[in-house]
């Protein structure tokens, strides 16, 4: 049987990677020189409770390729073959990593990496419909197949609730930052095909900032048979919101999602978004 490995900024919850034993590898989170374990060493409230207390923003790094050979040669051993879903290799050195660890285990060929070239929940509901897939016997090559068709198809799109985390990131210079904070400007951002951050628009305040995001969904209306992420960075009352207005519009297949500490410390908190596969 193959068995679906991802990692920690897939965003699946706990009750997904239970159902399908899906393993999940996690990334790091550094604060201050002291790193730790996303997900593992650091629950999502933790870390964005340091976030928060911080004037330093904390860095993120990969999973080792050590640690990725590990975990692949301990599912080798048990019998089951590996397929795992990576996060973006246009964001994060990962799936690389992977590779390498692939190349390290006593069988190569019994391990497929899968580049999502997405984040968050867009990465996550490609690695449950890999899950799905699996239990239903479909093998290596079918589950490729399927999830070449999702990722060409898969949204992500976002609103940042403030300025800081891109500033400190350097993502962008502090004359902006101190326009945009004057102005109220929330950058709407995407992902695009080759899982590159993009912008979609900008605009002013939370309400135009929703009312373009649902404006998106209208222009890339969801397949209604699979789950629709909406995820938030410490942001639960906004996610709601945005739910019943999802709900409105006849998108109920929803499912909120905690970003995790890896993407939050690059976007901040109150982000929040959709991560879903559109119909075409």
């Amino acid at each position: 049987m193959l068995r679906i490995v991802t990692d920690s900024t897939s965003d699946l919850t706990s009750s997904m990677v239970a159902e399908y034993g899906i393993d999940i590898v996690p990334l790091n989170v550094i604060f201050e020189g002291t790193t730790y374990a996303d997900g593992i060493e650091i629950s999502k409230a933790e870390f964005y409770e340091k976030m928060a207390a911080s004037k330093v923003l904390p860095t993120t790094s990969q999973p080792s390729p050590a640690l990725m050979r590990d975990r692949f040669q301990k599912i080798l051993d048990a019998g089951d073959d590996v397929y795992y879903v990576g996060l973006a290799s246009t964001l994060s050195g990962t799936v690389q990593s992977a590779r390498i660890g692939r190349d390290m285990v006593s069988d190569p060929d019994r391990v497929t990496i899968f580049d999502t070239l997405n984040v968050s929940f867009g990465q996550g509901v490609l690695a449950l419909e890999a899950a799905k897939l699996a239990h239903a016997g479909k093998n290596a090559e079918e589950i490729t197949a399927r999830l070449q068709d999702l990722r060409k198809r898969s949204q992500l799109v976002f609103s940042v609730a403030t300025l800081d985390n891109l500033r400190k990131s350097g993502r962008i210079n502090n004359l902006a930052f101190l326009f945009g904070s004057l102005l109220a400007i929330k950058p709407i951002l995407m992902l695009d095909r080759e899982g590159v951050v993009q912008q979609y628009d900008k605009v002013r305040g939370k309400k135009n900032a929703l009312a373009t995001i649902l404006r998106y969904v209208q222009e890339h209306q969801p397949d209604p048979d699979l789950i629709f992420g909406i995820g938030h960075v410490a942001a639960p009352e906004q996610a709601l919101e945005l739910q019943a207005l999802l709900h409105e519009q006849g998108v109920t297949n929803t499912a909120l999602i905690e970003i995790s500490g890896v993407v939050g410390a690059h976007v901040g908190a109150g982000t929040t978004g959709l991560l879903y596969v559109a119909k075409s």
